[in-house]
């Protein structure tokens, strides 16, 4: 038992070592606790270059949380290692399918980045058609927008109904003229060229026309109209370009409906992608509930490498929450990926910490009222008990269907670190405590691409393959925290 407290206190300072903890570990009450240290780097062959290997000690930490049995992830490191040699089957996409943990793409932003610096870059990936008018949308590493009359159908919403697609959303026009465009971001850390574009929508009897043109070039024809006895069905055109930047934009064409589910930017080079398909709000059980003959076809044709599952926040906020439920649809949908993409990977991604406060909203008045007493217990800031429970049973659906599964909570130092993330400076957690800022997501990232490289290091190996790269310390943060659902709305679900 004690060597096991001390592995979490190591990974509790690595973790908050890499955030920064400056007015305590342990929040107000803490003043005057040693700032842990970031992490040790030593020089590597790439020093000239300024990039440093990162102490091993703190790799062991974070590979330590990754639980990925022999053969789990051998889909995503067989990708990998054809990306490293440069061979043209090097494609590694990676899908994340979650809640607004993903859908703010800041932690996912950080591995895209990251790992096409690693191991090459393949492009963007899939976003939604344009900029969809619903509240809660954010991409990265992508321009889009859009002008005239469109609807956004939201997996999960009221009142939205299927198809929704493999993001969880449609977005759909009426109006001839309105258009949606999407564009590569030549300043950003990822997305900076194109060499083709995808287009992704649902044809069906009582479609309309959609017409597409590459940056200021003529528009081309693309009706979504089928004959009358075929079925409504998903489908895609692919647009290919010379490399570079490119601004692809959509026109509805008149003459019916037009259902777009996205939008895919990639590269013809060996490298990795990351897709970004979060819904604001969700479990896994949305996921699981929607349309898997649109969703199996579309994840099929993405051929993942590595599909990602980050659930369990909104879970822990559900006072219907059955556990045995939670563990049937794990097995259920896992069922469904092996179906839709054999070859790819599957990673339970468990929760991080969140806080709440037994005595709810009546501590706020309490705490304006007396600003210099110290709380009640029931005002203070808590990891919810079922929220261990909920991380025991996605680890325990891992086990049962062979998978692999990455204990977050674990390995950002366990209970109770939501309000002093909050109070830090710099902030790494919003004052929802459920929400991090870029510091937070973009550390997260870190100690799971870790975890990651250093299985797919030790996976090398037992393959007789020369020994990977040194993993080198990621580039600084630079905290844009824009759109985030936290400083937006403190009270939307993950």
């Amino acid at each position: 038992m004690q060597a096991i407290t001390n592995r979490l206190a190591l990974v509790a300072s690595v973790f908050l070592g890499l955030v920064g903890c400056q007015v305590g570990c342990d929040g107000e009450r803490a003043k005057g606790t040693n700032v842990p240290r970031p992490p040790d780097v030593v020089a590597d062959g790439d020093a000239a270059a300024g990039m440093a290997a990162i102490d091993q000690s703190h790799v062991d930490v974070a590979s330590g949380f990754l639980d990925a049995p022999v053969g789990t992830l051998d889909g995503l490191f067989g990708g990998l290692a054809a990306a490293d040699r440069g061979d043209a089957a090097g494609r590694v996409d990676v899908v994340f399918f979650g809640d607004s943990h993903t859908a703010g793409d800041s932690m996912t932003s950080r591995l895209r980045a990251m790992w096409q610096q690693r191991f090459g870059d393949a492009g963007r990936g899939l976003v939604a058609a344009g900029k969809p008018p619903t509240r809660h949308y954010y991409q990265r590493d992508v321009h889009y927008g859009r002008s005239g009359d469109w609807k956004a159908s939201v997996g999960g919403a009221r009142g939205d109904v299927e198809p929704f697609g493999i993001d969880g959303i449609r977005v759909s026009g009426r109006g001839k003229g309105a258009q949606l465009w999407v564009e590569t971001c030549g300043d950003c850390p990822a997305g900076t060229t194109v060499g083709q574009f995808e287009i992704l929508y649902y044809a069906a009897p009582d479609h309309g026309l959609l017409r597409y043109r590459v940056d200021d070039k003529e528009w081309l024809p693309l009706p979504t109209k089928t004959g009358a006895i075929e079925p409504p069905h998903p489908a895609r055109q692919v647009i290919t370009v010379n490399e570079g930047h490119h601004k692809l934009t959509l026109e509805h064409g008149g003459g019916g409906t037009i259902d777009l589910f996205g939008v895919v930017l990639e590269r013809p080079h060996p490298g990795v992608i990351v897709d970004s398909l979060g819904v604001v709000g969700r479990r896994l059980g949305s996921l699981r509930s929607w349309d898997w003959s649109i969703i199996g076809e579309q994840l099929s044709t993405r051929d993942p490498r590595l599909v990602v599952l980050q659930y369990g926040t909104n879970e822990a906020d559900d006072p219907d929450l059955v556990l045995d439920d939670l563990a049937r649809y794990y097995d259920e949908t896992i069922l469904r990926i092996r179906a839709a993409a054999p070859t790819a990977s599957i990673l339970i991604l468990g929760p991080p910490d969140m806080g709440v406060r037994e005595g709810g909203k009546a501590c706020e008045r309490m705490l304006k009222l007396k600003p210099d007493v110290p709380p009640i217990p029931e005002c203070e800031w808590r990891t919810p008990s079922i929220l261990n429970e909920i991380i025991s049973t996605e680890h325990a659906a891992a086990v049962r269907n062979k998978v692999a599964f990455f204990d977050t909570f674990a390995a950002m130092g366990g209970s109770d670190h939501m309000h002093p993330w909050v109070v830090a400076e710099p902030k790494v957690a919003y004052k929802d405590h459920v929400h991090f800022t870029d510091v937070g997501y973009q550390r997260w990232a870190d100690s799971l691409s870790l975890a990651l490289l250093d299985h797919y290091a030790k996976w090398r190996r037992a393959q007789n393959l020369p020994p990977a790269k040194p993993l080198t310390a990621p580039p600084p943060i630079a905290p844009i925290d824009a759109l985030l659902p936290g400083p937006d709305d403190p009270h939307a679900g993950p």
